[in-house]
């Protein structure tokens, strides 16, 4: 999908697809007018191109965005993140970052760190497999290329400066490929940020710009984000007594639940590389 509505004087959107096909068009790619009249489509028939999702790695990017904003309340990426020194290469959370969490291990945002430890084949989204090789990778390129951005310093959209901000979770809501997720952007004290919408800069770890599910604009006191359901709570859906999701992360056992991938029914069973998350057999 494409991170697609709301922040800046008001609103952010990251948004995350879970069973498309179509390679969608970036930001760089679209005129401004082009971007208001996709998010439109997004709600309509043209839904699958904007949700696409190519090996997963985009849509768990997105994913990881939401779990940081809801549990770190905050989008800090070099500090709150640190990339692998050495074998195997993964990215994971600085003391600093688990520290801002309630419980202290930031137990969301680590399950989607977790991915990068799946088996091959293991991690769905939909009809979606998951490279988690791919999402290594493209986790430490980014995490320096973020650095990198903010080494340079200056001011301006050609930087990766930003304020110091506070991301409070206010509610989700249908979106365009599953759940928006909403959250107030304040600053520390609690006041209005002067430039919400540089909040961007922050989002290079992320994906930012040339992550399709990565559209910015903004509006002023909130920032909301659509990942790929199942990676975030309140991101299932359900039909019935069955979640449709082939991949679910829960605080709570769901061993045995009812589910459903890709219409074909089954039961979640714990993963063999994290204690919350769950997939659909």
């Amino acid at each position: 999908m494409f991170i697609k509505k709301l922040i800046g004087l008001s609103l952010l959107s990251l948004s995350v697809g879970a069973a498309c096909t179509e390679a969608p068009m970036t930001s760089e790619e679209m005129s401004e007018d082009e971007q208001l009249m996709s998010e439109d489509i997004e709600f309509g028939q043209g839904g699958e191109a904007l949700c696409a999702n190519g090996d997963g790695v985009n849509s768990a990017m997105a994913a990881l965005a939401v779990a940081a904003a809801k549990e770190l309340g905050r989008w800090n990426p070099t500090v709150d993140f640190a990339p692998g020194t050495g074998a195997p290469w993964h990215t994971t959370l600085t003391a600093t970052g688990k520290n801002l969490c309630a419980d202290k291990k930031c137990w969301n945002t680590q399950a989607i760190l977790d991915l990068q430890k799946a088996p091959p084949n293991s991690v769905k989204f939909g009809n979606i497999v998951l490279n988690s090789n791919n999402l290594i990778s493209t986790l430490t390129a980014r995490w320096n290329e973020q650095k990198n951005c903010e080494l340079r310093g200056g001011t301006g959209d050609t930087n990766c400066t930003a304020e110091a901000h506070k991301l409070t979770f206010t509610k989700a809501a249908p979106g365009a490929c599953d759940t928006i997720f909403t959250f107030d952007a304040k600053n520390t004290t609690g006041g209005t940020l002067k430039n919400p919408a540089q909040l961007k800069n922050k989002l290079m770890f992320v994906g930012y710009p040339s992550n399709p599910y990565l559209a910015f604009s903004s509006t002023g006191t909130t920032v909301s984000v659509d990942p790929t359901y199942g990676l975030n709570p309140d991101g299932s859906t359900s039909t019935g007594s069955s979640t449709a999701a082939c991949t679910k992360v829960s605080a709570t056992s769901i061993v045995g639940a009812a589910c459903t991938c890709n219409a074909v029914s089954g039961k979640f069973a714990v993963s063999t590389w994290s204690p919350v998350t769950y997939t659909c057999k």
